[in-house]
């Protein structure tokens, strides 16, 4: 069941111009995995062209632009996805619209920060630590 766009979140929007060839149309599909519509190289120029599933409740949507041989890549989403993979949809879409616009400039992507670990023992250690517990939950240590 598809869900009302009016009910979703824009996440973001990349605007570009391209005449929508079938050789565009193509070059989209693969980068940017989107299922076209069966009519989309017949009539270019439905409410939407394809669609492209970013997670489970968000979708990409290429649409015809205002003017003709203007199209937008629209993200939406019904849920509420993380910061970070809004931003790496983005980088994504814009560099797929990039491949057939050079005017558009994707945006950077966001540097990967390393996560705070807790310290835990190695080696020796941790197995002395895990042998102590294997040993009290079998009976055979205080």
């Amino acid at each position: 069941m598809a869900l009302p766009a009016h009910d979703a979140t824009t996440l973001f929007e990349v605007p570009f111009a391209s005449a929508m060839s079938d050789l565009d149309l193509a070059l989209l599909e693969r980068t940017l995995n989107l299922s076209l519509r069966p009519d989309a190289k017949k009539d270019p120029r439905p409410a939407s062209l394809g669609f492209a599933r970013l997670d489970r409740d968000s979708g990409l949507f290429l649409e015809p632009g205002a003017d003709e041989g203007q199209w937008m890549l629209h993200a939406r989403t019904w849920g509420h996805p993380a910061p970070e993979s809004v931003h790496e949809w983005h980088v994504v879409a814009a560099g797929g619209a990039h491949m057939l616009d050079p005017t558009v400039t994707p945006p950077e992507r966001l540097k990967a920060s390393s996560p705070e670990v807790a310290f835990r023992p190695l080696g020796h250690a941790a197995n002395k630590r895990l042998s102590r517990f294997r040993r009290r939950m079998g009976g055979l240590s205080e």
